[in-house]
């Protein structure tokens, strides 16, 4: 999974109605191992949490504008930490909007993983975690808390660029917060729903029933 460019930035955001703090980093994040481990356990807890939705990019707008920026990133009009900034800006924003959520890490990444390239997007909260001193005491330290990812999506470029009929190279998190909160992450990626998923599967099943009567088979 080699990491062609990664940024995070942090928001400080109550959900009692005080105005957020952005806090933007002015460089990349250096290439290092510990980098490289930070994404990948980012993608493996992505993968691994269940419930997500599948869509594509609404027509570029000013209520819809990140597609356009990522599409100035990937042509060579702004570079990554460009992008990465106008949309944490853009994010932050639509956090004073609301007063459901609180701030956190805005990470991004644009990794390759095969031929493919995907840029993943993710709110990552921080906890709490015990470590030992050298003096052999407890000492508190915050971490972020990859095992809880709350709000993420994930777009695979290479199938935005190369296949325009496809209604489902986003993917993100639905998660168990309620429809408001998961709509306003979705507002800014600028996604919308391509898949019906249970729909998807009555379809499948119904097939499936269809080929085993077609066949004559038993119902072992």
């Amino acid at each position: 999974m080699p990491v062609l460019h990664s940024a995070i930035h942090k928001i400080d955001k109550k959900p009692d109605g005080s105005p957020a703090a952005l806090h933007v980093s002015d460089t990349e994040l250096v290439e290092s191992q510990t980098r490289d481990d930070l994404m990948s356990q980012l993608n493996e807890s992505y993968n691994a949490t269940a419930g997500k939705g599948w869509g594509f990019f609404h027509s570029e707008s000013g209520a819809h504008p990140l597609s356009g920026w990522l599409n100035k990133y990937l042509t060579g009009s702004s570079d990554f930490l460009e992008f990465s900034t106008v949309a944490v800006e853009h994010l932050t924003r639509l956090m004073e909007e609301s007063n459901l959520t609180t701030g956190g890490h805005a990470l991004f990444c644009h990794y390759q993983q095969g031929l493919t390239e995907y840029l993943v997007i993710a709110l990552v909260q921080e906890t709490e975690a015990l470590t030992m001193t050298e003096e052999l005491t407890l000492m508190t330290v915050n971490r972020l808390d990859l095992d809880h990812i709350r709000l993420a999506a994930r777009i695979n470029i290479s199938e935005w660029q190369n296949n325009h009929q496809s209604k489902q190279y986003i993917s993100y998190l639905k998660g168990k917060q309620g429809q408001r909160l998961n709509h306003y992450f979705r507002d800014f990626i600028g996604c919308q729903e391509g898949i019906d998923g249970p729909s998807e599967t009555r379809t499948l099943l119904k097939a499936f029933s269809d080929f085993v009567e077609s066949e004559d088979l038993g119902n072992e």
